[in-house]
């Protein structure tokens, strides 16, 4: 299968794209750059975001930032689809690659394993798995391919093919919440969504800690009373739609190997 790998940068963000050179240099990875779009320049409203929704569902006030990831992301994947690759590699400029990388991704593409998109970054934090993930198959050294019973945070690195960007720019045109949480829903989607254990990709502390263009912080949220009412409601159902989705998976995954 043929692989193409984008770098999302801000125009304004120099620092991070000398550091994110330096990191696929390393692994020998050539990436192609998209400018990402700048929150700053946004107004609004904007016709791709449905504030109301967000605010209810997200518990926050809108994050100018957070529009700006959310549409550069969906750049790129127009950006894809208007190639002839099978599959791209969609990086953010924050994060560090284990050595093995091109090892790893190969490894998890060789499974008889199916899936639609591969989480490959975790946190800051190497010790600390997100998402609940199950090993379902041991892939390159320890490295397992897996799958998150959880919620994954965080979009630094993920494989994609061609169907779940299709699917993707179809039904999450239109903005109403951030894009982790919005691709993170599977049977929205009609995609089948993977990831590895441990995570090979990290985020850079030293770029994400503190230092963050989006500036997701919790001055953004609103007030208990105000923040709980929706949006813990539709979390306990997205959630509880995820575990009984992500079960009947694992059981139908089990089947086919």
């Amino acid at each position: 299968m043929n692989v193409i790998a984008y770098l999302i940068n801000l125009k304004r963000a120099n620092d991070r794209l000398i550091s994110a050179k330096e990191v696929f240099d390393k692994v020998g990875i050539n990436f192609n750059l998209e400018i990402a779009v700048d929150g700053k320049e946004l107004l609004l409203p904007h016709k791709n975001y449905s504030e109301v929704k967000y605010n209810l569902l997200h518990g926050k006030r809108t994050n100018l930032g957070e529009l700006g990831c959310y549409f550069s992301h969906l750049n790129v994947l127009k950006k894809f689809l208007t190639t002839n690759e099978d599959l791209a590699l969609v990086c953010e400029d924050d994060i560090e690659f284990n050595k093995d990388i091109i090892e790893i991704i190969n490894g998890a593409l060789s499974s008889r394993i199916h899936f639609d998109l591969l989480r490959l970054s975790g946190g800051s934090d190497r010790n600390k798995e997100k998402g609940i993930p199950i090993k379902l198959q041991k892939i390159y050294k320890d490295f397992y391919l897996s799958l998150n019973l959880g919620f994954k945070s965080g979009t630094g690195c993920y494989l994609i093919n061609r169907r779940a960007a299709k699917n993707i720019l179809n039904k999450l045109n239109k903005m109403s919440l951030p894009i982790d949480h919005a691709i993170d829903r599977d049977w929205l989607l009609s995609l089948r969504s993977l990831s590895i254990s441990p995570a090979p990709v990290y985020l850079k502390e030293e770029l994400h800690e503190g230092n963050s263009y989006i500036q997701a912080k919790s001055e953004f949220k609103y007030s208990f009373y105000r923040r709980y009412w929706v949006m813990i409601p539709y979390r306990l159902v997205n959630e509880f739609t995820r575990l009984i989705y992500k079960l009947c998976l694992f059981i139908k995954i089990k089947i086919e190997s």
